[in-house]
């Protein structure tokens, strides 16, 4: 077969093209349909539609759209309406700078998230949802172009300096969470629109601090523990065994939820979370504690005589198989126990920190949580205090009584 990458014209299909293979420099190859419709190979493998001939006199490539989210008989037609513009006499390059300059911030918000937002990220929804409260209704009929930094950073202060609605006993707790997440989604939509050239203006986020995060430490206190137990035996017992599971074994909310009866050794008291589903991208073995073999014990024989003939341990009618995120049930459970503040992944955090207090070592626990350097695991040094307190009390109290 001749070899694609020595060619200069090809009639573009899907296979056709699928096949181009990046080398050391960018090369391109024309489609025979469609006059001056090219295909650029860059380097770092990316392939997009370009119209390259002379606008007015002058050799111009204008960019059509990636191959990745542009079909070809698209980028066809794009082709041939621009043939037909600058055949008229019209010049698309300059149309692009003002549409550029005109397009409103709402709009590239749009924009950034159906072809971006909703396919690359991991929470579109909740930061629309942000989005649409703290931004769009003071900044999305302004241009995009038009945004400055001293705008953006004045936003980013007004929403840090509002009281949380978290706060409690007037402690008048900062929104600067919200502030900080604003800025990263407002900087990923101007990178968007620049790169996809929707946009020609320097990105308004640039340079802006963010407020300093603090490691969020917050973990069940024993008092808290009675009561997240009791608030369990009101639940389905599915949703009970779950939140158990989370708690007995620090994994992860999305890896408890597609945990697989295929990746259990319940006489080894081992689970192997393949290398796919973990933060890390390293397999991690999980090493279940009694409390949990029991558990998973029960689940097998409930999930046996409900004839479930799933992979999962937690199966659902969710599109994957198994359990969808149990919010509303983690929901009760604070409401029955009384407290707002508390997230399901800090059931992983009180897990991590109980071992900090009886005294495991920040290794051990980085271990058992699979974090890769110990600064995850470093939040907890805090409170492996505590037995080092005791320790230093009780020697303190001998030496008083002993010496005296």
């Amino acid at each position: 077969m001749e070899d694609l990458m020595d060619m200069t014209t090809v009639s573009f299909t899907k296979d056709v093209l699928d096949k181009l293979e990046p080398t050391n420099k960018r090369y391109s190859i024309a489609d025979t349909k469609i006059p001056y419709l090219k295909l650029f190979v860059y380097e770092s493998g990316a392939k997009s539609f370009v119209l390259t001939r002379k606008v007015k006199g002058r050799s111009q490539k204008i960019k059509i759209g990636n191959y990745d989210t542009l079909k070809i008989e698209q980028a066809r037609k794009k082709a041939k309406d621009l043939n037909a513009l600058i055949d008229l006499g019209g010049n698309p390059h300059q149309d692009r700078i003002d549409e550029r300059q005109s397009i409103t911030f709402k709009e590239l918000y749009e924009h950034y998230y159906s072809q971006h937002a909703l396919r690359f990220t991991k929470h579109p929804r909740s930061n629309r949802k942000i989005m649409e409260f703290h931004v769009l209704p003071s900044l999305g009929h302004e241009k995009a172009s038009a945004i400055t930094s001293k705008q953006m950073r004045d936003l980013h202060s007004r929403i840090g300096e509002k009281v949380s609605k978290y706060s409690k006993n007037n402690e008048n707790k900062k929104s600067h969470g919200n502030a900080n997440r604003v800025l990263s989604v407002v900087n990923a939509v101007f990178n968007f629109g620049i790169k996809e050239e929707l946009i020609d203006c320097k990105n308004p986020c640039f340079g802006l601090k963010k407020y300093k995060s603090n490691s969020r430490d917050r973990f069940l206190s024993p008092a808290e523990l009675i009561k997240f137990f009791e608030a369990l035996n009101h639940e389905n017992q599915l949703f009970s065994d779950l939140f158990k599971i989370l708690l007995f074994t620090g994994a992860r909310k999305t890896n408890v939820l597609s945990m697989k009866w295929t990746d259990i050794d319940l006489d080894l008291k081992r689970w192997r979370i393949p290398e796919s589903q973990t933060k890390n991208k390293d397999v991690n073995i999980v090493v279940l504690p009694d409390l949990a073999i029991a558990i998973l014990k029960v689940r097998y024989i409930l999930n046996e005589k409900a004839d479930l003939k799933s992979q999962f341990v937690f199966p659902g009618e969710g599109k994957h198989g198994y359990l969808n995120d149990p919010k509303k049930s983690f929901y009760r459970i604070k409401k029955f126990m009384g407290v707002d503040d508390i997230t399901i992944h800090d059931l992983r955090r009180t897990m991590a920190s109980y071992m900090a207090i009886s005294g495991a070592s920040l290794p051990m626990i980085g271990k058992a949580l699979n974090h890769k350097s110990q600064v995850s695991t470093a939040i907890y040094a805090r409170l492996s205090q505590a037995p080092v307190l005791d320790a230093v009390n009780v020697a303190t109290s001998l030496m008083n009584n002993g010496y005296r």
